[in-house]
C-alpha cells in the first residue's frame, strides 16, 4: 500500500479535535451573548423602576423614573454614552479579563439608555392604535424568534456568507444616514421605513457573523459575543419602532 495515500480515517480524525475546539469556541461565545443580554434586561429593569412612580390614593402620578426621564430629555447625551461604552467595549475586547468586564457594563449601560424607548412604547399602547397591544413583550418575541431563525439556519446550512460583508456596510451607511436626515425631518412614515430596512440590514448582520464565528479561526469570543449582542439589540429596537408605532 502506498503511504502517501489519504486515509478518510484518518483525515476525520484529525478534523474532530478542530471540531472540538470551534464547539468550545462557540459555546463561549453564545454562553457570553445570552449573559450580556440578562445583564442589558437588569440594566434596563433598573432604570425603569428605580424611583419609579408610586400609586398614592388609587391615583397614579405621571412622573417618569428618573434615568428613563434624563435620557428621555437628553438623546443627545444617550446617543454620546451609547457610542462611548460601544467604542471602549471594542477597545478593550482582547485584553482578558477587562473585556468582560466591559462586555457586561456595556450591555448595563445599553440597557437603561433602551429604557425610554420602552417606556415610550409601552405608553404609546396604553393609549391605542399601536400595531401590538403589549410592543416590549412582542418584540421581544419576535427578536428571540428571528435571530434563533437566522442562527440555526447558518448552522443547518454551513455556508460562508463572507460575500455579504460589504452590502451589509453600505445597509448600515444607508440607515444610518437616514436616521440622522429623520432627526431634522421628524416624518413618523420616514422613521417606520428605517426601522423595517434595518430590521433587514440587521438580519443580514446575524447571518455575517454566526457565519464568520462559525468558519473562521479566530479565538476572541467576548468579541464574537459583542459583535451578536450589537445584532440583536438593534434588530430589537427596529422591532419595537415597527410593534410600538402608530396606525389610527
Amino acid at each position: 500500500m502506498n503511504s502517501r495515500q489519504a486515509s478518510p480515517l484518518g483525515a476525520s480524525v484529525s478534523a474532530s479535535p478542530k471540531l472540538a475546539l470551534r464547539i468550545d469556541f462557540l459555546k463561549k461565545v453564545y454562553g457570553l451573548f445570552t449573559a450580556s443580554l440578562v445583564v442589558s434586561s437588569l440594566g434596563a429593569m433598573c432604570a425603569l423602576y428605580i424611583g419609579a412612580p408610586d400609586v398614592e390614593e388609587g391615583t397614579l402620578r405621571r412622573e417618569m423614573p428618573p434615568l428613563v426621564e434624563l435620557f428621555a430629555q437628553h438623546p443627545i447625551l444617550s446617543i454620546g454614552v451609547v457610542f462611548g461604552v460601544m467604542f471602549g467595549a471594542r477597545a478593550v475586547r482582547k485584553i482578558p479579563g477587562v473585556n468582560v468586564l466591559a462586555l457586561f457594563g456595556m450591555a448595563a449601560v445599553l440597557g437603561v439608555t433602551a429604557a425610554p424607548a420602552l417606556y415610550m412604547a409601552q405608553a404609546a399602547a396604553g393609549l391605542g392604535g399601536t400595531l401590538s397591544s403589549a410592543p416590549v413583550r412582542d418584540t421581544f418575541i419576535l427578536t428571540v424568534l428571528t435571530f434563533g431563525s437566522l442562527t440555526l439556519g447558518v448552522f443547518l446550512s454551513r455556508e460562508d456568507l463572507s460575500f455579504m460583508a460589504s452590502g451589509l456596510v453600505m445597509g448600515a451607511m444607508v440607515v444610518l444616514g437616514a436616521m440622522l436626515l429623520n432627526i431634522l425631518l421628524g416624518s413618523t412614515l420616514l422613521g417606520l421605513a428605517i426601522a423595517s430596512v434595518s430590521v433587514l440590514v440587521f438580519g443580514g448582520y446575524v447571518l455575517y457573523n454566526t457565519s464568520r464565528l462559525l468558519h473562521s479561526s479566530e479565538e476572541d469570543p467576548v468579541g464574537g459575543a459583542l459583535d451578536l449582542y450589537l445584532n440583536f439589540i438593534n434588530l430589537f429596537s427596529s422591532i419595537l419602532q415597527i410593534l410600538s408605532g402608530r396606525h389610527v
